[in-house]
């Protein structure tokens, strides 16, 4: 059936639109013979299928988390979006400061404590010359040359003290992010200057060897202030360093709604809660909480604790117009509706209130064939926490229930965020536009984002199994794949030839060392048994043109159009592509301008793989791709 309409259409509707069909198929074909069989299938098709339509539009979020639980699946959750910063000018913040870019709230997961060193200046030395760093100009490290790379600080590295040192590199068109298996193509070697000499260090390289952002850690044996990096290998690509820090910060696109901490003594609260005007405080009775009237917060210190020992006191703050205490009614299945958008399940916290006293109540999945005590679940689809009905987790008594800590974000709308971040006197500078954040999803589009993941091949059975799964090589850029049979380049028996062109600077860029066994051991796992297989880079082959015209001035447009038919490196020729001499001279004379074609040649400036056909054209071997290398213009 075509043209198949999930909304509701009846089935004399797709019996009409069957017959248009077939009608369009079958030249002269009509309905009008109501014992044609072809009219009986089609009048029962479209029957079944009004009835197939009838059922899937009544399928509702219950039915697509059943299809997923089968699959071994569930649907995304909310995640927020991840900022990199470096301290500009100012201390360092502490964790959970907030700060805001264009009324969008970050808050801080990581960061140092102030007074480490960071980056004054950050120079690359390459084939005698030496580039500086700058926040408009990227240092860009070229593949055929040993390249080092010079970091200056402010103050002298700690000694014996892994020191986090953050690249930011741009990411490159086309090249696949690198996966955890990924091995680095080059090796980064650490040194520091120190009384007078370099001397090695420890470093462990978090970039994959810059193919991605990441921090390289260093451990100096030795107080210093001037580290180099030394690049050793072939550079895969030109990779561009954009920014570098040291001790960046890390901040998450979130908004805390309510939180809580638990101090000992001294008991005194982190400078990012000088906001909360009235926390609830509770001391700790037993294995539960007893809120406590006597204590109270003063210059952020908690006082008023009946005793000296060292006990746990529990502050709990919640933003002013977000709802943190409710009832409950000792019911089965009694829910509390949260009235929030992209909650963040991890950061949903609860207390409950039994006897006077309080007791954490985890938001987590129930055991099988267990009751828990105390808990509930989070159901996201409808914002509510549904507590327990007897045979998940134990019914409540009634009471009350305080939300300790709460946190939403706005997902995928904050990924690209960036700049400058200040609060008071601390200025921190974005390293990198915000990235990760992710939208919740509902069972829906979950079961139809799950189907359409599955349709990805799993097994390399046919050969645009095998050019697809080429082409999502972890870490590689390539910028031509095609798989052919062993038998089209004269090897006998079974078994499959994978041709790849990589997407790296060059002319004609050959498949590296690296490349190939990346890229062949990426396909193994894939490849049927009996079916060989072999990665082999292009071979290349020059082609002049040599056209003679009666006007002048129309070389670059005859070029232009000559690329078409006769390149495959920068044109959309593919491997073994035959290059016809009458299309090429079909179109160098509908080109603008063009009177006539006095005289048209073709030949191949490489007898390796190309071989000429009794038309004037070239036939290319199956592993070639051809280039246009010289084009000549002779005007009359």
């Amino acid at each position: 059936m075509y043209s198949l309409n999930l909304d509701g259409a009846s089935w004399q509707e797709l019996y009409q639109r069957a017959c248009a069909r077939m009608a369009q198929l079958v030249p002269g074909w009509s309905d009008a013979i109501p014992s044609d069989p072809a009219v009986a299938l089609l009048e029962l098709t479209s029957c079944l299928s009004a009835v197939q339509n009838r059922e899937i539009n009544r399928l509702r979020e219950r039915h697509y988390l059943a299809y997923l639980k089968l699959l071994g699946k569930s649907p995304r959750t909310p995640a927020p979006a991840r900022l990199l910063a470096a301290s500009a000018v100012g201390s360092m913040p502490s964790p959970g400061m907030r700060f805001e870019i264009d009324g969008v709230p970050f808050e801080v997961t990581e960061a140092s404590e102030s007074g480490k060193p960071q980056i004054e200046k950050v120079a690359l030395v390459q084939g005698g010359r030496r580039s500086v760093l700058r926040e408009d100009t990227p240092l860009i490290v070229a593949h055929n040359a040993p390249a080092e790379l010079e970091i200056t600080c402010t103050a002298p590295l700690a000694a014996g003290h892994p020191v986090p040192l953050w690249l930011e590199l741009q990411p490159e068109p086309g090249r696949v992010p690198p996966d955890e298996q990924t091995p680095p193509p080059i090796c980064l070697a650490a040194r520091i200057w120190a009384d007078g000499a370099w001397r090695e260090v420890p470093c462990a390289d978090g970039t994959c060897g810059l193919l991605r952002s990441g921090a390289v850690t260093l451990t100096p044996p030795v107080s210093s202030d001037t580290l180099r990096l030394t690049v050793k290998g072939e550079v895969e690509g030109e990779p561009r360093i954009s920014a570098a820090a040291l001790y960046p910060v890390t901040l998450e696109q979130r908004h805390t709604r309510s939180r809580y901490i638990d101090l000992k003594a001294p008991w005194r609260l982190s400078p990012d809660w000088a906001g909360n005007p009235a926390p609830r405080l509770f001391s700790m009775q037993g294995d539960g909480w007893r809120e406590d009237s006597s204590l109270f917060v003063k210059d952020g210190q908690v006082c008023g604790a009946r005793s000296e020992t060292a006990q746990l006191i529990r502050a709990v703050a919640a933003e002013p117009d977000f709802s943190a205490l409710h009832s409950l009614r000792e019911l089965p299945g009694e829910e509390i509706f949260l009235e929030e958008d992209g909650i963040l399940p991890d950061s949903l916290r609860l207390m409950i209130e039994e006897n006077g006293l309080w007791y954490d109540c985890p938001v987590c999945a129930p055991r099988e064939n267990r009751t828990l005590p105390r808990g509930c679940r989070w159901d996201a689809s409808r914002k509510v926490l549904r507590f327990g009905d007897g045979r998940d987790f134990r019914i409540p008594a009634a009471g009350r229930v305080l939300v300790t800590g709460c946190a939403c974000t706005l997902g995928a709308a904050a990924n690209g965020a960036g700049g400058i971040l200040e609060r008071g006197e601390i200025v921190l500078r974005a390293l990198r536009p915000a990235w990760g954040g992710q939208d919740g999803e509902d069972g829906e589009s979950a079961f139809f984002r799950i189907a359409k993941d599955l349709e990805a091949p799993a097994r390399a059975v046919s050969l645009s199994d095998y050019e697809t799964l080429a082409r999502t090589t972890p870490g590689l850029s390539l910028d031509r794949v095609k798989a052919i049979p062993a038998a089209g380049l004269g090897r006998p028996g079974a078994g499959v030839v994978v041709l790849a062109k990589p997407g790296t600077p060059g002319r004609l860029p050959p498949l590296t060392p690296w490349q190939k066994e990346r890229l062949r051991t990426w396909l193994e796992p894939f490849r049927m048994l009996g079916a060989p297989l072999e990665v082999r880079g292009p071979r290349y082959c020059p082609i002049g043109v040599r056209v003679r015209v009666p006007c002048g001035g129309l070389a670059g447009e005859l070029r232009a159009a000559a690329m078409a038919h006769t390149d495959g490196v920068t044109g959309p020729l593919d491997f073994g592509a035959e290059i016809s001499y009458t299309a090429l001279y079909a179109t160098l004379s509908a080109a603008p301008g063009v009177k006539a074609i006095r005289t048209l040649e073709l030949r191949a400036l490489s007898s390796g793989g190309a071989h000429r056909t009794p038309e004037g054209g070239i036939r290319l071997d199956a592993d070639v791709l051809p280039y246009l290398d010289q084009f000549e213009v002779t005007e009359e």
